[in-house]
């Protein structure tokens, strides 16, 4: 029996640019809005959001890049500390204390872990 030739699906290529390049644009936009709220000069605000946005993008593309070439643990903690470590960077901006910067970045990078990891360990063969 002959059985057709199923055509590969690419859906990564457009995906795997544009969606970080989006996640960076949101991150840039809100980090710049935190440091306006904060008191930073205009000029400063811009340059804060532009960093940002270009320090995300970059991660978020490198990690889908190259996440299916690590194991699911370090895969996990990859997301675990990018997500971590994006939202303590946020939350440092917005004038808290050091300490509660670090503490609620912990938290999240370790639910972040706990999600990613149950999530890798299901759907992979």
């Amino acid at each position: 029996m002959v059985h057709a030739a199923v055509p590969e699906r690419h859906h990564g290529t457009t995906l795997g640019i544009v969606l970080p390049a989006v996640i960076g644009v949101i991150y840039g936009l809100y980090t710049s809005f935190i440091a306006r709220m904060s008191g930073e000069s205009a000029g400063a605000q811009f340059a804060i959001g532009l960093i940002s946005c270009l320090a995300i993008a970059g991660l978020c593309y490198a990690l889908g890049r190259y996440q299916h070439s690590l194991p699911r643990e370090l895969r996990a903690v990859a997301y675990a500390a990018l997500v971590g470590c994006s939202v303590g960077y946020l939350n440092s901006l917005s004038g808290d204390s050091i300490l509660t910067s670090v503490v609620l970045s912990v938290i999240i990078a370790a639910a972040t872990f706990c999600v990613m990891f149950y999530t890798f360990y299901v759907h992979e063969d």
